[in-house]
């Protein structure tokens, strides 16, 4: 069924009283082709609804959210009134500084609810519509409300909750398709603590096709009188989920504009530390000499009224040398004996509950229960790909196949656990999934002596079943790998999902390598070049001193082994005295 926002009224204007309080609402037709700047007109707050489904709601990022989201209402004590969402209106948005979406170009999108009437021919439900608040208090304040309507007469009420007469208006009303409508709302209560509700709905149906008459909603924005819309910053580098080999030169550099303003200056944060700032465009700074750890970098920018806001945080890893970390993915196999496979230690989740956790008996506890991302509610599933068998489980002693899992929705939601790690090699198998949805798989050891393993390569608009398979020592012991599986994208906002079902463990004896053997030492180009034979599942540290028999040998570079020959150039230059070793780890 195809629906869209349509209008035809006059331009009407009317005021309510409210003792010092007021309500002033206007309302226009929106010209079909334009494109609503939600940016620049939400200086305090905006909203769009319906950008993939009728669930999907975005919002100005960076402030505290303060127009609502959007519930249906109906006027018989049986209405269900659902929402769906539609993508052809006759106007479009726009925005550069929204969450989750951070930027939309035009788009066409919107939100309608419908009640249709079978059971009652001869006198169809009207008075279901959608309704939405916003805050209220002695500061006035715009609202701007986007809606529209199919087949129907439309009726605008907004009250204040603190009483007196509010804002109506009936002047919408259609018989076809046709362009959008704008409400323009300014508003102020008689005291702090209020609420402005509006109610938006269907009072008539109107042309031929009243069993399809509906009233729409696509978008709103919030503003105070004299406001200064703060400016938006994101940082474009490095990039989400980077690594790099400590100690580490890191280029940050932002993207920030003001809508109203200038932007005056940008500084960049490590955690809540200030490392740095730029006031000219490109925005850059360099963070020479970071160590070894896991960060959070964000940007905050200055407009020329003082107005500030953080970027989104991009997470990084700076790591160091002496562990092994290698992961890869495949599709899930049909059956999986966990008995078997983890002879460590092995897990499982939902077998009876969406808590249920099983786990390997007559072992030490080596993998941990989940950890949630977020406080989405964990739901149970049963119809798993891969089904999964053990016969040395506690609580449940054994079983000879479940197909059960658990999974999470929301963006950025998901599971994490642990695995312990030292010097001995282990192989850590994680069981997941998702549903309309892509994952983020991430490993890393707690001391980070090695490159952290990232996989985001888990997606799909349906289901996927996939195992990663994560092989790892630590530099020292008593270590641990950490794991984490989120929802990084959805492509279905009511129903996108990740998954978790189970984990197996396997260690191995600690694995020493062969000793190193220089190779073909020779000056090329007027340079030291040597080679040597490497192994995989070690890592080389090539180090250089000036003296034989000198105490400071300083790191030059770090490889992982390959299986094959490595060359190294030397990385020191200049004319003074060399010598080169190459420790393993």
């Amino acid at each position: 069924m195809r629906t869209l926002a349509l209008s035809f009224a006059l331009s009407l204007a009317g005021i309510a009283s409210l003792s010092g309080g007021t309500i002033t609402g206007t309302f226009s037709t929106v010209a079909p082709g334009s494109n609503m700047d939600l940016t620049g007109m939400g200086k305090s707050d905006w909203v769009h609804w319906g950008l993939y489904s009728s669930s999907s709601i975005n919002r100005k990022s960076e402030v505290q959210g303060q127009i609502s989201d959007f519930t249906t209402f109906g006027n018989l004590p049986e209405s269900v009134v659902p929402a769906y969402q539609y993508s052809d209106d006759f106007s479009g948005f726009t925005w550069e500084d929204g969450t989750p979406v951070s930027g939309v170009t035009n788009t066409t999108t919107g939100v309608y609810c419908i009640q249709d009437f079978p059971w009652n021919p001869v006198a169809p439900p009207t008075g279901f519509g959608f309704q939405i608040t916003a805050p209220a208090d002695t500061t006035p304040r715009t609202l701007n409300l986007f809606v529209g309507a199919y087949s129907a007469v439309g009726k605008l009420q907004a009250t204040l909750s603190d009483g007196g007469p509010g804002y109506t208006d009936i002047s919408l009303t259609n018989s076809a398709n046709g362009p959008g409508a704008l409400y323009t709302l300014n508003y102020k209560a008689n005291s702090a603590g209020q609420t402005l509700t509006i109610k938006w709905s269907l009072i008539a149906r109107a042309g031929s096709d009243t069993n399809k008459a509906n009233v729409t909603l696509q978008a709103a924005s919030l503003s105070v009188s004299n406001a200064n819309n703060p400016p938006f910053v994101t940082l474009t580098n490095p990039t989400p989920q980077s690594s790099f080999a400590a100690p580490a030169s890191i280029d940050m550099e932002a993207s920030a504009q003001d809508f109203d303003g200038t932007v005056t200056n940008v500084e960049f944060y490590v955690g809540n530390i200030k490392v740095g700032q730029s006031m000219i465009p490109p925005y850059s700074f360099i963070w020479n000499n970071a160590p070894t750890g896991h960060y959070f970098l964000t940007a905050l920018a200055y407009d020329n009224a003082g107005a500030q806001r953080f970027s989104m945080p991009v997470e990084i890893f700076v790591y160091g040398t002496g562990g092994i970390l290698q992961g890869g993915v495949a599709a899930s196999p049909p059956t999986v004996d966990l008995t078997t496979e983890g002879a460590a230690d092995w897990t499982h989740w939902g077998l009876i509950t969406n808590l249920s956790f099983d786990y390997k008996t007559g072992v030490p506890r080596q993998i941990s229960n989940f950890s949630l991302l977020s406080t989405n509610t964990v739901t149970r599933y049963t119809n798993n790909y891969t089904s999964f068998s053990w016969s040395d489980g506690t609580p449940t002693a054994n079983s000879a196949g479940t197909q059960t899992g658990v999974y999470v929705t929301g963006l950025k939601n998901g599971f994490s656990l642990t695995a312990p790690a030292d010097t001995n090699m282990r192989t850590l198998k994680v069981y997941v999934g998702c549903y309309g949805a892509q994952g983020m798989f991430q490993a890393s050891l707690s001391d980070l002596s090695a490159q952290p393993y990232i996989d985001s390569s888990v997606s799909s608009y349906g289901d996927d079943y996939e195992v990663y398979t994560v092989t790892y020592a630590a530099s020292a012991a008593g270590q641990n790998l950490n794991v984490s599986y989120q929802l990084q994208n959805l492509f279905d906002y009511d129903f996108g999902n990740v998954t978790l079902q189970s984990a197996t463990l396997q260690t191995q004896s600690v694995i020493t390598a062969a000793p190193v053997r220089i190779l073909q030492p020779e000056i090329l180009a007027g340079q030291f070049v040597f080679r040597f034979l490497t192994e995989t599942n070690h890592n080389y540290e090539v180090q250089v001193e000036n003296s034989l028999t000198g105490s400071n040998w300083t790191a030059v570079t770090n490889l992982a082994g390959t299986g094959g020959t490595i060359t190294v150039t030397n990385q020191i230059g200049g004319a003074q005295q060399n010598f080169y070793r190459v420790q393993t780890h």
